[in-house]
């Protein structure tokens, strides 16, 4: 073992960092774990291999080396980066709590990348902090008025997109938010105007190309321009589709129309006569339709009674499900679910939810009308709140969304497999509904507007 003033250990390291800035990563990990050999648990070299990993996409490994270099010597940068790769790994409160750290010991990036991670109040406190750090950091200028525009702070976030702008006149999440202010404004050709250089600029990654895309055809069809509009989604849904195609093909996936058939096959074979839940058991109440059926609109009218509560739309149902059933062929087995399996589920679904006694209880997560009978077997007395509306402005709708990609919105890219899915999920409803004696309310979208 060598001391820590060893020339050759200082040598590799300089070799190392030097692989590493002209882009040779295997070279740079092949002189830190030479460095390692001569002097172990080096904060450096454990760095350097963190950062490496990080670059290749493996974030336990990366993690792992970086909280050893951390321990050996503490460091903003390398708590920043445990912090990027504890979020690669869905593991927020490591991220939280590192980025955090990263913050407080003065690196501004720390309180940006927090901004990223948080929502609400805490991430526009993130942002001004780094802000405060960091007045001329054009990417905490540009999350904070998209973080300011999402709060509907239309001046708070135009001062700060303007404020990115003039920092970086190409940042895009400056330009995607300014674009958004503008379309609230009623400034439709403005918005496609400052989203022009982000949709014509080569650089720009293709997922922030789409959303631009998506936007610019939002601006046209609110000035009729309906050729146009349809053109840009069009755009935007083969980026899209380029990019996470994959998801057509996750016929494992519950919402899946693989999984939707078979929801349907086992539907119409079921007998829900006999099935029961202990006295007292309390239960949601379940607002479902297709997606941009008016679930949106409802919950919120919903919500302004003061003894209603509506969730977070979230699979908290079928979390908690799937907690207690881990083999994937008993979700369409509902009745092979035992007595103290249901109660395991409603048990867990209360906690997820939160202690909500004094308060009646909608749980707002449209596609949970795929599981209606997994929900009839745990809820078997339920409420079923369901949103209809007219399927050519319902599929068309969805055809225009910019949604987080999964296997059920990723049919919504191409119009066609948009409009098939639509009839596959309301064939299993209307089967349900015929078969599972719901507790069922149905309200139409159309008569909803029209009655405010």
């Amino acid at each position: 073992m060598t001391n820590a003033s060893d020339p050759e250990v200082e040598k590799l390291l300089e070799a190392a960092k030097r692989a590493y800035a002209g882009g040779d990563k295997p070279g740079a990990a092949a002189l830190a774990r030479q460095t390692l050999l001569r002097r172990p648990g080096d904060a450096t070299a454990l760095q350097i291999l963190g950062v490496v990993a990080l670059d290749a996409g493996d974030a336990a490994a990366a993690r792992r080396h970086l909280e050893a270099s951390n321990a050996a010597r503490p460091n903003a940068v390398t708590l920043n980066m445990i912090g990027v790769a504890a979020g690669r790994m869905d593991d927020s409160v490591v991220a939280r709590a590192a980025f955090t750290r990263a913050g407080e010991m003065g690196l501004a990036e720390g309180w940006r990348n927090l901004g990223v991670t948080e929502k609400g109040e805490a991430q526009i406190a993130a942002y001004q902090k780094a802000i405060a750090m960091a007045p001329n950091d054009a990417a905490s200028q540009a999350g904070l008025a998209q973080a300011f525009e999402l709060r509907h702070d239309l001046a708070r976030a135009k001062e700060h997109g303007d404020a990115a702008l003039r920092l970086d006149a190409g940042n895009v999440t400056a330009r995607l938010a300014l674009a958004r202010v503008l379309m609230r404004e009623k400034d439709f050709a403005g918005a496609e105007a400052m989203l022009a250089p982000v949709v014509q600029a080569p650089r720009t990654p293709a997922e922030l190309r789409a959303q631009a895309l998506g936007l610019v055809g939002d601006s046209r069809d609110r000035r009729d321009d309906a050729r146009g509009a349809f053109e840009a989604f069009t755009a935007a849904n083969q980026l899209s589709l380029q990019l996470h195609g994959a998801w057509l093909n996750a016929s494992e996936r519950l919402y899946h129309p693989d999984s939707v058939r078979r929801m349907d096959e086992m539907a119409s074979k079921l007998d829900a006569s006999g099935w029961s839940a202990p006295t007292g058991t309390r239960s949601p109440v379940f607002l479902v339709g297709f997606p941009r059926s008016g679930t949106t609109l409802l919950d919120q009218i919903l919500e302004s009674h003061s003894n209603i509560v509506c969730l977070e739309e979230s699979e908290h149902f079928s979390d908690a499900l799937g907690d207690v059933v881990t083999e994937p062929s008993r979700a369409f087995a509902p009745a092979s679910l035992t007595t103290e399996e249901m109660q395991r589920v409603r048990d867990g679904y209360w906690r997820r939810v939160g202690d909500r006694e004094a308060s009646v209880v909608v749980d707002k997560y449209p596609l949970n009308i795929v599981v209606l009978p997994l929900i009839k077997r745990v809820f078997p007395n339920a409420k079923i709140i369901f949103a209809l509306r007219d399927p050519r402005d319902v599929v068309l709708s969805c055809f225009q969304q910019r949604f987080t990609i999964n296997a059920a919105m990723a049919q919504f890219l191409e119009l066609d497999r948009a409009g098939a899915y639509y009839d596959q999920v309301m064939t299993l409803f209307e089967r349900c509904r015929a078969r599972l004696n719901l507790n069922l309310s149905q309200v139409r979208y159309e008569d909803v507007v029209a009655d405010l």
